[in-house]
């Protein structure tokens, strides 16, 4: 490779370097979404067996101090489902910026690659070419064994 090339060799090392980690920003983004979708469905879950078993003490009758402690405590799995849900839209909204940001260093790197295997490509053919006139020039002097 002459200088143009391991220029933007230099470059394009660099271009994959912060693709890897736009990869790995990628990743974790991922990983929290579906993470939240995880706790949500705890969540649902949770809700659901607990107005089962709220309804079930209900049928058999209860004292107003437990069923205003149930209902205070089904409000507070609803609180913990909004906050939840909250934290997924932000989430959400941080995948589609580190997407975008993975999207532009993929197409970077790739134009980079690109820019480099036509540089060396170039330089090949120039260096074939050199060595070809080189070859040329050489077989049009005709050497005699007399002299």
């Amino acid at each position: 490779m002459s200088k143009r090339s391991k220029r933007l060799q230099l470059v394009l090392d660099l271009a994959e370097k912060k693709k890897k980690q736009a990869d790995q920003f990628l990743a974790a983004s991922r990983q929290r979404i579906e993470q939240d979708q995880r706790t949500m469905a705890q969540l649902d879950e949770y809700v659901s067996e607990y107005q089962q078993s709220y309804l079930g003490a209900h049928a058999e009758g209860c004292t107003g101090a437990q069923l205003h402690t149930q209902q205070a405590f089904l409000e507070k799995i609803q609180q913990a489902k909004s906050t939840q849900a909250k934290a997924m839209e932000q989430n959400r909204k941080e995948l589609e910026v580190v997407e975008q940001h993975w999207k532009s260093a993929y197409a970077r790197m790739k134009g980079l690659q690109k820019l480099t295997d036509k540089a060396i490509e170039t330089e090949q053919l120039e260096e074939e070419k050199a060595l070809q006139k080189q070859l040329d020039e050489r077989s049009q002097v005709i050497k005699t064994p007399f002299i």
